[in-house]
């Protein structure tokens, strides 16, 4: 996992630059958009966060998730998946699962996250109240 703010991308050895190109919401795209035929892509996303309860565990083996929220805030709860039980299976580049959550980090304007295969995540909590949210998460196809 890394956990950083937009202004650090370059401290890090994945080209994440382009990010930086859809940082306002004029340039917001909802739903998929290609940056690099199936090596990167995007999907732009509008909801509303809710109570951890409702929301899922999940988990990709294909890409790397790179979630960047635009206006909002909400919480992401991640769990290793070695500790976690799988209720779907594998399919189209996610798989659902069942635990427990190790920790959260809290994702506003300003910041991203980059999750990794291992790295069961819960997405779309609120923090206290349900509050909309504009995000985009990136994909980033891994090397065999």
């Amino acid at each position: 996992m890394i956990f950083d703010k937009i202004e650090n991308l370059s401290r890090y050895q994945i080209d994440l630059s382009f990010i930086t190109k859809h940082l306002s919401n004029s340039e917001f795209i909802k739903g998929k958009f290609e940056i690099e035929a199936d090596q990167k892509f995007g999907i732009g996303l509008e909801y509303s966060t809710k109570d951890a309860k409702e929301c899922l565990w999940e988990a990709h083996r294909k890409y790397l998730d790179i979630h960047v929220i635009l206006e909002g805030t909400e919480i992401v709860q991640i769990t290793d998946i070695s500790k976690m039980k799988s209720t779907k299976e594998y399919e189209e580049d996610y798989e659902l699962f069942d635990g427990a959550k190790e920790q959260e980090i809290l994702l506003q304007p300003g910041t991203f996250l980059v999750l990794f295969p291992n790295e069961v995540h819960k997405t779309s909590v609120q923090v206290i109240d349900a509050c909309p949210v504009v995000k985009n998460v990136y994909k980033l196809l891994l090397n065999g």
